[in-house]
């Protein structure tokens, strides 16, 4: 009888704290994600300008001319999807590129079309479209037209502002007063970005 008393105060105590040992165990509520960053988006005008150097070669500007270039450019951006960015640019820049003797290439102009994969703030892109240009040979004057081809790199550093890196090659195959000629530059630029 002893034996029965003592069970069952054992139990009755047992049964009396489990309450308090239930008060320990943790209880798990709704987990809650993150919100997913957003994505930075391309699209919108975009003005601003770049300096560089450029160098080429032909019949209308001698051979091997050389010099800094520095302009201006304006464009538009599409963003297609998350990664994928469609956009026109022009640009223009004067130039002091010359062989220091008789030629000198006085400015270069372009139309282009771009298209870009994007990183987020980083677009990688590619670009080509309409080019021209004015020469000077002997004090004569030619405007001559072509195209462009290049390649870049823009990175969007702030919400209105972006930088980029940019090779271009333009070829000039008009044969007016002077011929032929092929130029290269590399330059770096800022824009700024409406409406972000």
């Amino acid at each position: 009888m002893k034996k029965l008393l003592l069970s069952g105060v054992a139990l009755a105590a047992l049964v009396a704290a489990a309450p308090a040992f239930a008060a320990d165990v943790p209880v798990r509520g709704p987990v809650y994600k993150a919100a997913p960053a957003p994505v930075f988006n391309w699209t919108g005008f975009y003005f601003g300008g770049h300096i560089g150097y450029g160098w080429g070669d032909g019949v209308n500007v001698g051979s091997n001319v050389d010099g800094f270039i520095g302009g201006v450019q304006a464009g538009y951006n599409w963003q297609l999807s998350r990664n994928w960015v469609f956009g026109l640019e022009g640009d223009i820049s004067g130039t002091d590129m010359n062989n220091n003797a008789f030629a000198h290439i006085d400015y270069l102009g372009t139309m282009r079309a771009r298209i870009g994969y994007t990183w987020d703030r980083a677009m990688l892109y590619g670009t080509g479209g309409f080019a021209w240009n004015r020469s000077s040979v002997l004090g004569f004057h030619d405007t001559d037209t072509g195209y462009a081809l290049g390649l870049g790199l823009e990175w969007a550093f702030a919400p209105n502002w972006s930088t980029k890196l940019e090779y271009m090659y333009y070829n000039f195959d008009n044969v007016t007063t002077f011929g032929d000629t092929d130029v290269s530059t590399i330059k770096v630029g800022l824009n700024y970005r409406f409406g972000y």
